[in-house]
């Protein structure tokens, strides 16, 4: 029987406060919302809880499969440097984690904007390139690729993002930045079925040497971030700026920590209810 986590919550909205997470985005879109989910992959949420959206669902290849078929999504096979859509054609154009795949960055990122609707809103979410979780993630790949000699592998890790780099993208191309996270590594790429089996131990080791010596080798892993649109050029203006402390290591979903004294080992995730070490409060 999963225990509940008391001092783990899912991160909260002041009143106010712009939308920022996919769950969110979501949830407060508006009936008849036009949405693009770019570089989708299998979904990057559950189309059938907003069935009043149209969806609109796009990647280059499907190797989990493509999300399941709905009257109310379309689903192609695309790329995104080069969009089969009219220009204005989305409110919402969601880019979750596929930016750093893509070897046309400029063209990706001008597409992203002309598909926009002056207005709408774009949610990217990228890898910060110096975090210790890209530079595995990249290691990983090349290990693949030479020391075990699948030489046609695709590198995935293309680009390479810093916060400045990411803001620059979008405020060139008209955007206005309206809220911000910086958010640590939850390492649930390691879900894949090829890792699986190293999570665990894995996620265990980090937590133990951040409770040890204090070296936090999951913080600011990744930006995510929400632009709008505007009318003109985009303008450089302080964010709002969301908490994540913590990421669930099975399901990826972000959660705010505030432990106890003497700290716990491990905490529940308050979304999948998920089992997760616990280093030293962020």
């Amino acid at each position: 029987m999963t225990i509940a986590t008391p001092w783990a919550r899912r991160p909260e909205r002041s009143a106010g406060e712009p939308a920022l997470f996919l769950r969110e985005l979501i949830a407060g879109a508006p009936s008849l919302t036009r949405a693009l989910d770019a570089g989708c992959g299998p979904g990057s949420w559950r189309y059938a809880e907003r069935p009043d959206i149209a969806v609109t669902s796009f990647d280059i290849k499907f190797p989990p499969g493509p999300p399941e078929p709905a009257a109310h999504v379309l689903v192609l096979r695309a790329d995104l440097a080069r969009l089969p859509f009219r220009d204005a054609s989305f409110d919402l154009t969601i880019c979750h984690y596929v930016l750093e795949h893509v070897a046309e960055l400029s063209a990706c990122c001008d597409e992203l904007a002309r598909v926009t609707t002056p207005g709408g809103t774009l949610y990217v979410a990228v890898p910060r390139s110096a975090s210790f979780d890209d530079r595995l993630y990249r290691f990983a790949g090349l290990f693949a690729k030479y020391a075990l000699l699948k030489l046609r592998k695709r590198l995935e890790h293309q680009q390479r993002f810093d916060l400045e780099t990411l803001l620059t993208l979008f405020e060139s191309r008209g955007f206005e930045i309206e809220s911000l996270a910086r958010v640590p590594a939850g390492f649930s790429w390691m879900n894949d079925p090829r890792t699986r089996r190293l999570q665990a131990p894995f996620t265990t080791a980090l937590a133990r040497v951040h409770r040890a010596i204090g070296l936090d080798l999951a913080r600011d892993a990744n930006f995510v971030a929400t632009f709008r649109r505007a009318a003109g050029p985009g303008a450089r203006r302080a964010p709002w700026a969301r908490r994540v402390t913590h990421v669930c290591r099975a399901c990826g979903e972000h959660a705010v920590l505030d432990p106890p004294r003497p700290w716990p080992a491990r905490w529940t995730c308050p979304w999948c209810g998920a089992d997760n070490p616990f280093g030293r409060p962020r």
